[in-house]
């Protein structure tokens, strides 16, 4: 069974849809406000997890499995990617084997040495072609982007075992007897290539996890007295693979084909754009293209835990390199590495254009001008967002221009159904927004404005409310609340004002205390006052007060129960 390697901490998920705007396949579903991940629909690239702001996308942890297999009695060897000199840069060869072995790996040994296998048999490869556009096969994550999304194009990846596959079987050929071999490396998606291909990699962990499991066991990074070696051998050309054109300057030192073109490219957008448009290379010769899904190659894999630039991480491996080409190769065993790659493709659903307007009218999108393409949702623009709600992957509170819209339409409402006047205006006392009943307290005039400009938007305060001032101070002094009685056209209201934004923006009730509805509601709260403080009073003076105080309370009590009665009826 293969499990899915990257997951989401639902908790800590904060509906940013910043893994749904980078997802270059958009393998992500919204789902009660948290981002999930769509097992069949992603290529295991692992950005979500190096961009997610929250941290909320994670790597599986394979350790414990990798830790199960000492248990198993047989030989456990750790195969090293060949990016570990960016990532491990500060020591050395020998003392990062030991500290390896003291983890309880039998061996330590370079994947790197397979990269110079799969060169040897692309290179023969090649040589048997005459003319054609041929794909590596070395990253996987490119390799499931091809079978999923661009099916067309799996014939063009060559038949050929990637790297960790290649040197995983080469390890077993060396071998009498079983062992187990733990790919560690930079890349999330070799976790599914190794499930996918049972018997050559038992276990893959990423960098990261390696010096976690590192820290963890406190294991040193020291000279012993005796040199660790990788085994069996040191690789040379192999370990250029990491960075974007390295595999490409592998294959140069070996190919005999003379009319052949190398194009690297590397990152997740540039891939896309190659794949999408190879009818307009030429292929009356041949042609191989080195595809690489993270931007400068291996070196800047999601799976690692260095945060060097690119450019010092691809300046450790050349170095590193340059130190080791020199180096005699050794032959290795003559093994088969070829593999075929199939089509995986994945069930994209076909939407017809009015399937899509109603989609869109579910998020008030109900002409092209309300298409505002602002890729808030993390989509490039609305129509992709309504198939995305078509096809379950997304969420109409996803929309920010529509629930901005849901939000106004239901504080309008709300504020219009209000039995009082209601003022919203910003610092410069311009008003945002009012209610019918604010126009006509303010009078006839006011009313006209009112129908002319809708909730007198951008009307301001000081040529339409008398006692502009309160507002002034309030925002002013940024006061939480503020209340006050007043006189408007010789009636008598309560104003409350309040704060919704510091000094930005606040809001003002006014009630008639003349009506009979606020006339009997303000007795009994300013009653209510005077009972509590009465009560205060009487705490503190209960020795003067004796029974004088139960029978105001109880006096008191009869007056708010009228009141509360009559208006009941």
């Amino acid at each position: 069974m293969i499990l899915q390697s990257i997951y989401t901490e639902k908790n800590n998920c904060q509906d940013c849809y910043k893994c749904v705007r980078r997802c270059p396949v958009k393998a992500i579903k919204i789902e009660d406000h948290s981002a999930s991940i769509i097992t069949e629909l992603c290529i295991n690239c692992g950005y979500c997890t190096t961009i997610c702001p929250a941290g909320a996308k994670k790597i599986r942890n394979d350790v414990a499995a990798a830790k199960n297999l000492f248990n198993s009695g047989q030989k456990v060897i750790a195969a090293i990617a060949p990016a570990w000199v960016s990532e491990f840069s500060e020591h050395k060869a020998s003392s990062f084997i030991s500290a390896l072995k003291q983890l309880g790996f039998h061996e330590v040994s370079e994947v790197a040495l397979g990269a110079e296998m799969v060169s040897e048999s692309v290179n023969q490869y090649l040589n048997q072609q005459e003319t054609g556009l041929h794909i590596s096969s070395c990253c996987p994550t490119v390799v499931s982007l091809i079978q999923k999304y661009y099916p067309e194009h799996i014939d063009k990846v060559v038949p050929i075992m990637s790297p960790m596959l290649a040197h995983a079987a080469y390890l077993r050929s060396l071998q009498t007897e079983p062992i187990k071999i733990v790919f560690i490396g930079p890349c999330i998606a070799k976790k599914n290539e190794a499930e996918e291909h049972e018997g050559l990699v038992d276990v893959s962990i990423t960098f990261q996890e390696l010096s976690e499991w590192l820290e963890k066991e406190s294991a040193y990074f020291e000279e012993s007295e005796t040199e660790e070696l990788f085994y069996p051998n040191k690789a040379a050309d192999g370990s250029l693979y990491p960075v974007d054109g390295g595999m490409i300057n592998s294959l140069k030192s070996q190919i005999t084909t003379v009319d052949l073109d190398f194009m690297s490219f590397s990152g997740r957008n540039s891939v896309k754009d190659v794949l999408e448009n190879l009818e307009g290379i030429e292929t009356d010769k041949l042609c191989f293209l080195e595809l690489l899904s993270c931007n400068g190659g291996c070196v800047n894999g999601p799976g690692c835990s260095e945060n060097n630039s690119i450019a010092k991480k691809r300046a450790n491996i050349i170095r590193t390199h340059q130190q080791t080409s020199a180096q005699e190769r050794m032959l290795k065993n003559a093994i088969e590495i070829s593999l075929d790659y199939e089509k995986s493709q994945v069930n994209i659903p076909k939407h017809s254009g009015e399937d899509i307007l109603e989609s869109l009218k579910s998020i008030g999108k109900l002409s092209s001008k309300d298409e505002l393409n602002c890729s808030g949702c993390g989509y490039e623009n609305c129509r992709d967002f309504a198939e995305a709600l078509l096809e379950g992957k997304a969420e109409s509170s996803m929309c920010v221009s529509y629930m901005r819209k849901v939000a106004q339409n239901k504080a309008s409402v709300l504020l219009q159904k209000m039995p009082y006047a209601v003022v919203m205006c910003d610092d410069k006392l311009k008003i945002i927004e009012s209610n019918l009943q604010f126009a006509e307290m303010l009078g006839e005039e006011t009313c006209e404005l009112f129908n002319d400009i809708p909730g007198l938007e951008g009307a301001h305060l000081k040529a339409v409310f008398p006692p502009y001032k309160l507002f002034q101070n309030a925002i002013k002094l940024d006061l939480e609340k503020f209340d006050k009685d007043i006189r408007i056209e010789g009636k008598l209201y309560h104003l409350s004002i309040f704060t919704i934004q510091k000094h930005k923006i606040i809001c003002g009730i006014l009630r008639n205390l003349q009506s009979p509805e606020v006339r009997n509601e303000e007795v009994i709260k300013r009653t209510k006052e005077v009972i509590l403080e009465n009560l205060s009073t009487v705490q503190q003076v209960a020795f003067l007060l004796g029974e004088n105080a139960a029978k105001t309370e109880t006096m008191l009590n009869t007056i708010v129960q009228s009141y509360e009665d009559s208006e009941n009826v």
